[in-house]
């Protein structure tokens, strides 16, 4: 696959479809962006005896399925402050994690209902059914480095963890001046006068999805990461401990891309979304 044509679906996806004012297109955009990443990662796991044609076809509509499951999840979350019932995060966690599995499948080129995985901030469990049930634990490398950033200057907060599922902390209004919170990657800091305010956590976690959006990435570089594991012992050790996080590069470029010459805050994609699912009021000051 060329990677210039790769890379040209990338900046394109998030910026080509039109902003998420309904929830048509909502659901549009969540199932194309599935479809299409995991159709291009499909060709580029392509077995030698594969049919192309075949394989992306298999991968595009496994992707489409993940990404309605995405949208699905989405939704749900938009339940924490209808319901003000923090636990939704769970149930929209469940059907985010299957979603983006089955997105990671067929990018890389398997069955849908080959892998599993849940991510808990940097922690990675994955639950293998293919041949033998099996459960691995992996830690995603870049999200412990933000983890560690975000850590050093607030507070971690066990019960909010605990309640949604999601890395939590909190810090004193002056440490986040103008915002109510901010979401490292998939770690969510919260002003300690927002920290009970229920639409700025669905906002968060919206922020913390779209950072799994982009996990089809990872599987473009299956090919060579086995390839090195294959020739160093050292590397293959560590390619069983990590889940190497390079999506979170693509997604950061891509809301500094979307950040610039903006007529007001909301006037970025992923800002955009994120309040379209959390309250779906927006204001240009």
């Amino acid at each position: 696959m060329n990677v210039k044509l790769i890379f040209v679906f990338l900046i394109i996806i998030p910026f080509s479809v039109f902003p998420q004012n309904n929830k048509t297109e909502a659901a549009l955009y969540n199932i194309g962006l599935g479809s299409i990443g995991s159709g291009i990662g499909a060709l580029i796991n392509k077995k030698p005896h594969e049919k192309w044609n075949k394989v992306l076809v298999k991968g595009l509509w496994q992707g489409a399925i993940g990404g309605y499951l995405v949208y699905e999840s989405k939704n749900i979350l938009s339940k924490i402050l209808e319901q003000k019932t923090w636990e939704y995060s769970w149930a929209a966690k469940m059907v985010n994690s299957a979603g983006t599995s089955i997105i990671e499948n067929a990018a890389s080129n398997r069955d849908f209902w080959v892998q599993w995985n849940i991510n808990i901030g940097f922690n990675r469990i994955e639950f293998h059914t293919k041949d033998k049930f099996k459960v691995k634990y992996r830690i995603m490398p870049i999200s412990v480095a933000l983890f560690t950033v975000v850590a050093l200057e607030s507070k971690f907060e066990w019960k909010r963890t605990l309640q949604t599922g999601e890395i939590i902390f909190s810090t004193e209004d002056d440490k986040l001046p103008n915002v109510s919170a901010t979401t490292l990657g998939n770690i969510v800091r919260f002003s300690n006068s927002s920290f009970n305010n229920f639409q700025t956590g669905a906002h968060e976690f919206i922020h913390i999805y779209q950072y799994y959006d982009y996990n089809f990435i990872n599987a473009y570089y299956k090919k060579p990461l086995n390839k090195l594991a294959n020739t160093s012992k050292s590397f293959n050790a560590l390619n069983s401990i990590f889940y190497w996080d390079f999506h979170a590069g693509v997604l950061r470029s891509l809301y500094l891309l979307e950040g610039t010459n903006n007529a007001c805050y909301f006037d970025n994609y992923f800002e955009h979304e994120a309040q379209f699912y959390s309250s779906g009021i927006f204001n240009c000051e």
